[in-house]
Formats: structure tokens, sequence, C-alpha cells
């Protein structure tokens, strides 16, 4: 996750430092390269299977293993030098720097993850050292090195974390967006450096967030941005986003001081007003981190031609909100909880509500019938959170592994977390429940779900559970699994009595 979890996630794909920056084929390039590769294999064949033991390792002892394998590539790249390009050498020399400083500044937020403790600030020395990249971040020949701006914002994402830490960050519906615009103009005097990352954060926002709150930054951009390309890209991503919200109706579930957070109902075109209609709601992935509705439109815009209310929930994620996932969880119980209040409104029948959700929102599709003790204050306990039959693809199944450590750093009582963890909420009674899991998934482990599907069964539920052999994690978006994917949910709603004709 752009935050936490998500930064130790991604550190499992291989090293950027045996990707070949370049079409030359000259015979030292070529011999470089192949080097280059097998030093790279060997150090993620170390770094990426220990990472979370590694981490746990005192400042000093981390910081000169990773300063030897930082030596081991320079000096093979040394070994090359007088036969390679000085540009290409130059190249080299700045990945190899940020490649592993990005390592050294990632350290005392994933040691503290890993022990479970507050974090802790490096030291002076490693400080010192740190800061010295600060003079390069205003230097526009190094926006095209993927290292380089890696480095850049994994800096930015640690200063947001710290701010927090220290009561420095405001609590709005963009908070980490928020936080690090105002301080781009500080950190970037440079122009071109400037409307780089502010073009940067800005799409990457949209992308993953949406456009919600966004009005003042994208004032902001319009009236301050100098490059016209940039420009005419964020206004289209903002258009298209805009564009569709417009199809359907919009109301907010849950009212914050600073935010609200809304539900999209996708209500089906028929001329019936009285006969009650079956629901799909989807909620969203994103680790709990980011994430937006959006991304649901198009399978509540396909339920609600086959007569259902399609609804798309928004929810308090860690980049917008400054949340944990306890507050996702009650959020989406909310939001169940809400349509079966207004059902009347909305033709809503509340015994046919189908809750659906990827990765991080496959958890919280369970976490509304398994996750009792997490209620809002707001709710209205009458109306139940529980969904009527729930569709899950490559669930969390258990936050206490290490890959979910994050969420329990800063709690006084770190057991908390198992009360929001499927597999340590197992009881007889859920909904009917269909699973679909890759067998190679690295973000949530395969075992995790068969050890839930196996205690549900125990439990004495009924569910249907498809393992996808060697899929891995994201296998939704896969055009591979896409058709058997929806072939499954037609079978397993159908026979739970759902009409899916259109």
């Amino acid at each position: 996750m752009k935050k936490i979890s998500c930064l130790i996630l991604l550190l499992v794909a291989q090293t950027a430092l045996i990707r070949g920056q370049s079409s030359e084929n000259s015979p030292e390039r070529a011999a470089y390269q192949a080097e280059l590769k097998a030093l790279g294999k060997s150090f993620s064949g170390w770094f990426y299977p220990g990472y979370a033991d590694i981490h746990k390792l005192p400042e000093e002892d981390f910081v000169s293993k990773i300063d030897s394998v930082r030596f081991r590539f320079g000096a093979l790249l040394r070994k090359y030098k007088d036969g390679l390009d000085s540009a290409f050498v130059s190249q080299q020399q700045t990945e190899i720097k940020y490649y592993f400083d990005k390592i050294l500044l990632d350290y005392p937020n994933a040691h503290s993850t890993y022990l479970q403790i507050t974090t802790p600030t490096p030291s002076a020395g490693l400080a010192a050292r740190l800061d010295q990249n600060l003079a390069d971040f205003n230097k526009p020949e190094l926006l095209t090195n993927t290292d380089f701006t890696e480095y850049v914002k994994a800096w930015l994402y640690h200063a947001a974390v710290s701010a927090k830490a220290h009561g420095h960050a405001r609590h709005q519906g963009n908070q980490l967006l928020e936080f690090i615009w105002a301080k781009l103009p500080v950190i970037f005097t440079n122009r071109t450096c400037r409307e780089y990352w502010q073009y940067t954060y800005l799409t990457a926002h949209l992308d993953d967030n949406g456009i919600k709150y966004l009005d003042g930054i994208l004032n902001d951009f319009r009236a301050t941005c100098t490059d016209t390309a940039y420009l005419n890209k964020i206004n289209q991503s903002y258009a298209a986003d805009s564009a569709g919200r417009k199809d359907h109706l919009i109301v907010s579930y849950k009212t914050f001081p600073d935010f609200t957070l809304d539900l999209h109902l996708f209500l089906p075109d028929t001329s019936d007003g009285k006969k009650a209609r079956p629901v799909y709601v989807y909620v969203h992935g994103g680790s709990w981190s980011e994430g937006k509705p959006d991304w649901g439109f198009s399978s509540c815009a396909a339920y609600a031609r086959k007569g259902w209310v399609g609804v798309a929930v928004e929810y308090r994620t860690v980049g917008r909100h400054g949340s944990l996932p306890f507050e996702s969880v009650m959020d989406v119980r909310s939001a169940i909880r809400w349509l079966r209040e207004h059902a009347g409104i909305y033709q809503i029948d509340t015994q046919r509500i189908v809750a659906a959700g990827n990765s991080a929102g496959g958890h919280l599709v369970l976490a509304t019938a398994l996750a009792d003790r997490w209620n809002d204050r707001s709710d209205r306990l009458q109306f139940s959170p529980v969904p009527n039959a729930m569709l899950v693809n490559a669930a969390a199944f258990d936050l206490t592994v290490e890959n979910t450590s994050w969420i329990s750093k800063n709690l006084s009582d770190k057991s908390l977390v198992k009360e929001i963890s499927p597999n340590h909420l197992i009881k007889k009674g859920t909904p009917p429940l269909l699973l679909i899991h890759g067998t190679r998934d690295r973000n949530c482990p395969y075992p995790t779900a068969e050890k839930f599907r196996d205690e549900m069964v125990k439990a004495g539920n009924t569910l249907s559970f498809h393992p996808l052999e060697g899929a891995g994690h994201f296998f939704w978006t896969d055009p591979a699994w896409v058709q058997q994917i929806a072939r499954w949910r037609h079978d397993f709603l159908t026979s739970l009595g759902y009409d899916l004709t259109d």
C-alpha cells in the first residue's frame, strides 16, 4: 500500500537494479548486465524472503548489511566502467545510490512495525546521511530515474507519517494528499520539479482515491501549472471520474465534522413500484489504505440492468482519513444497516442483500458478518449489518500476520486486531458464502484461505470454495480468469434463487 502495508507488500518484487536501461549492445554492456542480473537475483533471494527478520535488526547492523550489498553493486559497475558509456555509468550510479538509500529510508518505519514499537527516528548519523539527498530534489534531470523518484515518494510518505505521529496532520477527507500538497512548493523550488510532483500526486490520487473534496487542490494546480500536457491529462481524468458520478444517485450514509461517507446507488429502470428488489453491494479493495467506490460502478450498473439495486460503498481509508481497518469495518457494517433502514425508499428487499469485495474489500465483506463487536456509535443497532450472501475474492483472512503488523503497531492492546480478523472469528450461522482465492497469492497467502474454509466447515457452515491454481492476488483483473469467476458467481447466486436475467 503506498501506505505502510503496501510498501512492505510491494517490496517482494524483483530489484529494479536488474533492469536493462539502454539499447546499446556492446559486449561490455552485455557482460555487465548479465552479472548485474545475477547479482540482483542473489540479493533478492536474500533480502525479500527475510525482509521482516532483516528489518528487526538494530540500525547499525542493518545499515552495515545494506551498505555491504551496495558496495558489491558499485564494485561491479567499477569493474566495467571503462568500457561503458559515461551517461550509462552515471545513470547506474544514481540507481544504485537511490535504490539502497530508499531501503535505509524505509528502515525505521519497517523496524518499528515488525517489532511492534513506536516508530523510532533514525540515528543522527543516518539522518544526516539521508538529508544530503535533499540537494538532488530540485534537479529535473533526475526525474527520469525511477529509483530516484521512488526514493522521493518514500521520503514524502515518511514525512507525512511522522507528521501524523506528532499530531501535525489535519483531519479531513483527503488527509495524506493535503499534507503532501502543502509540502511540495516548500521542498521543490524548481518549477519543473514542483509541477512534476504536483502532477504525479494529483494523478495518483485521482486513480486511486477519486475526485471527492479535490476542488481546492485542483483549482490550485490549474492556477499555477504551466505545463499544458499535465493540465490536459489532469482535466481529462477529472472529467472522466466526474462523468461517472452523474448517472446514479449519491447519498451520504455517515457524517463527520470534516467529511461525509457516501453510497452510490444504481437503481433499476423499472415501472414496477411495488416489488422489493435484491441488492448488490460492492466494497472496493486497496489494502484499507486507498481505493474508491468508482471501481465498482460498472458492476453495480450491470446488476441494476438485471432489476437489482447496485450499491458502491465509500468507507474510511488510511490515506484519505488517517484511519485503521477497524474504522473501515464499522463503516461497511453501517452501510448495510443504512440500506435496511431505508429499504422502503429504494424498494430494497432486506432479505436479499448480496455483498461483494476483492482483497481488503473481501475482508470487509466477511467482517460485516463476523466482527460483531465493531459498531459505530451512530449505528441503529436494530438493523442488521449482515448480508444475506457474500461474494469474496482474494480476501485477507488473518490480520495477525507480518504483512499486516502495521495495523496493531500503535495499539496498546495488540490482540485487538483479532476482533476484525476472520480466521479468529469463526462461528456457526454465517450467510451463504462464495470464496475464490489464488494458490500463489503473496499478499493474502493461500493457506490462510484454506484455514478459513476448513474452520468454517468444521463449525457447521456451508460455503463454496474455489481455488485458482497458479493465480496471484489480483486475478479478478486477469482476462484469463474473468469468465470463470463470472460463471462461479452466476451459479452460486442462481443456486440461492436470485434472478440474474437482464
